[in-house]
């Protein structure tokens, strides 16, 4: 074979595998969104494994109220409701994981985390988890947070968009989160800040049993409280699709009706 042939075959290799991958990040790919799975008496949270499971969503995404209470029997009890889920779970750390005989500790052990405020990479996103399920935004978290984020900035390692997960919503014009301390307010504009300053395209939380969205500061925050929980007036049960396309962030409602109702 001659030298120019074998120069025309590597070039259009490389213009194929270029293509390739090209063509991926162009397609993108999505995940679930759910939160607020306790006192589920009307079969929704089955519902959202079960379309979860058939669908190309590559994880589901748990932020936070598995259970009523926390300790292992409540987890056990979970975990049992996961048969015959077969895609990765991840899961954030909510105010009921915390109810005795919950712990910290024992939430990271029962699931194998390294800590209740931790992050994973998947693909072209980084999503970083947030602990602020004692209705708090301490300093020593926003430290970690920063630390992580500035450890996995965006153009590092193929990353292309940024993620924060955590339970409960920051305070926002339109998102008044109960059950927080009384510096909270303070506290979400620090956690703006450092957002902003790291490009973080979305927040997304749960808490309250509703879901909503909102930009904030550049920033989208989705709550996505309704897999299970009683919701407030005049809000349906669902969750929320998160596609992650061209460095982008875009969210669906996906709605799922109490089991046995079809209006």
């Amino acid at each position: 074979m001659s030298y120019n042939r074998r120069m025309r075959k590597t070039r259009i290799g490389g213009l194929v595998l270029l293509t390739l991958l090209l063509s991926a990040n162009a397609f993108g790919w999505s995940f679930a969104l759910c939160g607020d799975s306790r006192n589920d008496k009307d079969g929704i949270f089955p519902q959202i494994l079960s379309e979860v499971g058939r669908s190309d969503m590559e994880f589901l995404l748990h932020t936070g109220d598995l259970e009523l209470v926390g300790g292992d029997a409540a987890w056990k009890t979970f975990r049992k409701r996961l048969d015959g889920f077969r895609k990765p779970l991840r899961v954030v750390i909510g105010n009921h994981e915390l109810r005795k005989p919950g712990t910290r500790e024992g939430f990271a052990k029962f699931f194998g985390l390294p800590g209740t405020s931790y992050s994973f990479t998947h693909k072209n996103a980084h999503i970083a988890v947030v602990d602020n399920a004692g209705g708090a935004l301490p300093e020593d978290t926003l430290a970690w947070l920063k630390r992580d984020l500035a450890g996995h900035p965006k153009g590092k390692d193929g990353i292309t968009v940024l993620i924060v997960a955590m339970h409960i919503p920051p305070r926002t014009d339109g998102i008044y989160p109960h059950g927080t301390v009384s510096g909270y307010g303070e506290q979400s504009g620090r956690l703006l800040e450092i957002l902003k300053r790291h490009k973080v395209d979305a927040v997304l939380c749960s808490h309250e049993h509703l879901h909503y969205v909102e930009e904030w500061g550049g920033i989208r925050v989705v709550v996505s409280g309704g897999a299970g929980s009683p919701l407030v007036p005049f809000q349906r049960y669902g969750y929320y699709r998160i596609d992650i396309e061209k460095g982008r962030v875009r969210e669906s409602f996906r709605r799922v009706r109490p089991a046995g109702k079809t209006r």
